[in-house]
């Protein structure tokens, strides 16, 4: 199957009148839409001019603008870059420039946020303005050329949670959405009668992949919600007749956790697709609400992405896609597949357990076995992406990793311990071909900013 791009996937609705977008009272055909998103698009054209990145930062909830924005991108060839609407100040700051915005739009509701906050010469636009309305004014007929992006020209900046330092911004391609979108909505048989609704934040993949991109791969109807609302969820289901919505985290067990009613079941939703539910939520919100819930998992930098399978028992993900294995930590070997018994227990729990990383990469961390230390030097300096300042000058080795209560590493405190610890620690200075255990008399050359630290 040829690969599709965010553009060509609007371009296929410019002449759909009757379904399209919906927000609260507000109903967009998506002809209207697409219509509205080349009057952006040209505006972008002349706001964006110039040799540097076509950048665009969007600070908005779910509301029709931030839709049609991306539609703006999409015909304009520029990139958008999801801003995390609950970043403050110099957090916030840092993001917008990390990410070249060149424009900012943002709407009444989050406007205040960059109150104050130095921006250097980047433009904030607000929407609910009436100087958006004058910017919009000369370009309402405008139709203007339309990009023909490649499915791997980047659309999107998408930022990461940021759980164990700062947020990074991933490169996101046209293919990143269209891929899934299209292989989804193909395997749960969405089409034009179907509503997709979206209520997880635009600013986050799992919005973008599994929400926004669904429904224009589908040829349906998409309904967006603000904020998500656990009260809310029903009644929008019914309202806007939504056949399809998607979550990540723990929106599922907020739903189940409101009041049951009698009448739970008579709603028209079919599939609920998302990741990071616990088994019990599944079981529940199947019960009530008469829906299929699909649980997979994947990650915002495309590392990993597991699909569920229909014939896996309850509460697992699914089958590791190809390149991927689970090993022994001991070991370093693979894992035998799990093999369960008649009652869905599993028998073989201590051979089959094992971990995705045998070695995880870190901001800091440390290698399970360190014996390779010439062979590791050469590695890195094969590597024509790390520069000078990049190059890892301490290898902290570590047996194991202090981590939080739902086991994420905690590279603040590796990095607060930095050599001071029982774990050995290897040393390669500017200019060795090697690194070197570190000793008590190489401690004194370990002056702050003499060598960088990383370790896998």
């Amino acid at each position: 199957m040829t690969a599709l791009t965010v553009t060509e996937l609007l371009e296929r609705l410019a002449d759909v009148d009757d379904r399209g977008l919906r927000f609260e009272e507000t109903e967009l055909s998506w002809r209207e839409h697409v219509a509205q998103s080349r009057r952006r698009a040209a505006l972008l054209r002349d706001l964006l001019d110039g040799p540097a990145p076509k950048h665009i930062g969007i600070l908005m909830d779910n509301v029709p603008e931030f839709s049609l924005l991306l539609g703006a991108a999409a015909f304009s060839g520029s990139v958008v870059v999801g801003l995390n609407t609950t970043r403050r100040g110099a957090a916030l700051a840092r993001d917008i420039a990390l990410a070249d915005c060149r424009v900012v739009f943002t709407e009444a509701a989050h406007a205040s946020l960059l109150d104050g906050v130095d921006l250097g010469d980047v433009r904030v636009i607000d929407v609910d303005s009436p100087e958006w309305t004058a910017m919009l004014a000369p370009f309402a007929d405008t139709v203007g050329e339309t990009a023909s992006p490649s499915p791997d020209d980047l659309f999107m900046l998408i930022f990461t949670s940021g759980t164990s330092g700062d947020p990074k911004a991933v490169r996101c391609t046209h293919r990143k959405f269209t891929d899934p979108a299209t292989m989804l909505a193909t395997r749960f048989g969405l089409g034009p009668d179907d509503t997709v609704y979206v209520s997880m934040p635009l600013f986050h993949s799992n919005a973008m992949i599994a929400g926004w991109a669904i429904g224009l791969a589908a040829r349906g109807s998409i309904a967006l919600r603000r904020r998500f609302s656990a009260s809310g969820f029903l009644p929008d289901v019914r309202r806007y007749g939504v056949t399809f919505a998607n979550y990540v985290g723990k929106p599922l067990s907020y739903v189940v956790a409101t009041p049951e009613q009698p009448d739970d079941h008579d709603n028209p939703l079919r599939i609920v697709y998302g990741n990071e539910a616990s088994a019990a939520d599944v079981a529940e919100f199947t019960r009530r609400f008469g829906a299929r819930v699909v649980d997979g998992f994947g990650s915002t930098e495309g590392g990993i992405a597991i699909a569920s399978a229909p014939d896996a028992p309850a509460g697992a993900l699914g089958r590791l896609p190809e390149g991927i294995e689970i090993l022994d930590p001991e070991t370093g070997r693979r894992c035998p597949p799990a093999v369960f018994d008649a009652n869905g227990r599993i028998t073989n729990a201590d051979a089959a357990t094992g971990e995705v990383n045998v070695a995880a990469v870190f901001a800091y961390g440390g290698l399970r076995d360190f014996d390779l230390a010439v062979a590791f030097a050469r590695f890195l300096d094969a590597q024509t992406d790390l520069g000078p300042k990049q190059m890892p000058g301490l290898i902290r080795v570590c047996s194991e990793f202090p981590r939080t209560a739902t086991f994420k590493v905690l590279t603040r405190s590796l990095a607060a311990e930095r050599w001071s610890c029982s774990d050995p620690v290897w040393l390669r200075e500017r200019g060795d071909s090697e690194f070197r255990l570190l000793s008590d008399e190489l401690v004194h050359l370990l002056e702050p900013a003499s060598v960088g630290t990383s370790a896998r």
